[in-house]
């Protein structure tokens, strides 16, 4: 059988708008077999639900952000007692917890480093991002090739900060059942899916939402700032 996992998703415990109950109803909703939850640098509780929830985190290195899929008990404080961690040192982090480890996004932005990323010991490429065509429209397909390149199994997920960005992209992960997931990736049988672009307008708004509740004013008007922009970039890329 297929499962549909979405395998990068952001709850209110880092920086998303929705708590994970509203998560999961909308996941449901959605069609999603499975969610990972995978907030910034920190691996959030989980409750029991009716939807596979796979325990993760994103972790911000020296070279971008690297996912850690079925990881619980990764100690933060001691891999960023230094600052940001190196791709590698957040890799073996992971794997020591017996967690896959994860290149996200790597395109998203300009300052992809391959002279270092090239000798980490990655399990997957992310290669289906909503979130990383925002500004480079062929993010995803430099991921595909990259990944290609690396001779490495694809996944894909929203990078949702918003329950309605969920499934935006997934993956498709043929195993024998919902509890065969976990052998089923470290088996490599993925195929990563995109769907759709997360809109500027939406980022904006889960923006706002967060720096609402630091109830800094210079973060809100930032943030109704950026509202603005990013209302106009939808409307002038179409």
């Amino acid at each position: 059988m297929i499962i549909k996992a979405d395998l990068h998703v952001h709850t209110t415990a880092s920086d998303g708008k929705n708590s994970i109950d509203e998560l999961i109803a909308e996941a449901n909703a959605r069609g999603l077999d499975a969610i990972a939850v995978s907030d910034h640098n920190m691996c959030t509780p989980l409750p029991e639900c009716d939807l596979l929830l796979i325990p993760g985190a994103e972790i911000s290195t020296e070279s971008g952000h690297v996912l850690g899929l079925f990881v619980r008990d990764i100690d933060f404080a001691s891999i960023c007692d230094k600052g940001l961690p190196s791709a590698r040192d957040a890799v073996s982090a992971i794997h020591r917890s017996g967690g896959l480890a994860v290149l996200a996004h790597p395109f998203e932005r300009k300052s992809f480093q391959k002279n270092v990323l090239d000798s980490v010991d990655f399990d997957f490429i992310e290669t289906a991002n909503s979130r990383a065509v925002m500004k480079f429209r062929d993010a995803n397909e430099k991921a595909v090739s990259y990944a290609e390149f690396r001779r490495l199994p694809a996944v894909g997920g929203s990078d949702a900060h918003s329950s309605c960005e969920l499934g935006g992209s997934y993956t498709e992960i043929e195993c024998a059942g919902i509890r065969d997931i976990e052998t089923a990736l470290r088996d490599g049988r993925t195929k990563a899916v995109f769907v759709r672009g997360c809109s500027w307008f939406t980022k904006a708004k889960t923006r706002l939402f967060v720096a609402r509740k630091t109830k800094n004013k210079k973060k809100i008007l930032k943030s109704y700032l950026y509202l603005i922009y990013a209302a106009a970039r939808d409307i002038f890329n179409h």
